[in-house]
């Protein structure tokens, strides 16, 4: 899991979750919520190209190409079915393999600090019940205060799950991996023994399977390519000049948000082969 950066302006974020176009939306969820209809799917879907686009078309957890063995979800970072008011903010939303999502994760959201209160909206409400809440179930994400102050609220939980947009912890600074050579796979670790990192990988393990079986023999497959290139930039003498660049560019790319297992591979390259690249 790498840290994944949102990209906040009005070209990139469609209009129906910012502005005037974010109360419409909010107002319709409001008022399926007064009726007891669940959340329209339709919503969220429109967010799934960008999403899609900043984690360079990985789900955001395994880092696995979603692409690769189905369409990908929009995933409600905090689920849906308990922060129903937060089913379409966009802060609360990452592009997730279905495995991921759907067989692991589902409406699992562990936390250590305190819970965020429900609105305490009527069922069924009037028109003037809705009216006040709305523009108020998120941030606008156009709106850089409003996010800040969201995002400082959500600290208050402390979630066990780390966010892939998490600013604090980085992901990446949480874990480490290790690769078995006899049996070829590489599984995520604990990074030392600080209790944040053995409580982040204690809930990917159990909430998004990290460590499932099949993701371990994949990811053997890039280690091993990385772990040549590693090789060839530590060759004693050099190697030449025009191939040690064309290696190094390689790695840069399989370490780029677009690179499966991107954090493994930052890892390899940097922390076990002491590469500055």
């Amino acid at each position: 899991m790498i840290q994944l950066t949102r990209e906040r302006t009005a070209q990139a974020i469609p209009a129906v979750f910012h502005g005037p176009g974010r109360l419409t939306t909010e107002r319709s969820l409001l008022q399926r919520r007064s009726t007891g209809q669940d959340p329209d799917p339709a919503v969220w879907k429109k967010a799934k190209k960008q999403l899609r686009k900043e984690s360079g078309g990985k789900c955001a957890y395994c880092e696995g190409k979603a692409s690769h063995v189905a369409h990908g979800d929009v995933e409600h970072f905090r689920p849906k079915t308990v922060y129903w008011w937060l089913a379409y903010c966009w802060d609360n939303w990452a592009y997730s393999c279905q495995i991921c999502n759907q067989t692991y994760k589902g409406s699992s959201f562990p936390l250590s600090g305190t819970a965020l209160a429900s609105p305490a909206l009527p069922i069924p409400a009037t028109a003037q019940d809705i009216d006040a809440f709305v523009g108020k179930l998120g941030p606008d994400p156009l709106d850089p205060q409003a996010v800040t102050a969201f995002m400082t609220l959500l600290k208050t939980e402390k979630a066990g799950l780390p966010d892939p947009y998490g600013a604090t912890p980085n992901p990446e600074t949480l874990f480490t991996w290790f690769a078995d050579e006899t049996i070829k796979e590489v599984e995520v670790r604990p990074r030392g023994n600080g209790a944040k990192a053995k409580a982040a990988f204690k809930a990917v393990d159990q909430f998004l399977g990290l460590n499932r079986q099949e993701l371990k023999s994949w990811r053997w497959d890039r280690y091993e390519e990385a772990d040549a290139f590693c090789a060839v930039l530590k060759e004693v003498p050099p190697v030449s000049a025009p191939l040690q660049a064309t290696v190094t560019k390689q790695l840069q790319k399989m370490m780029s948000v677009q690179g499966e297992f991107a954090a493994m591979v930052r890892f390899l390259v940097r922390d076990t082969n002491g590469l500055a690249i």
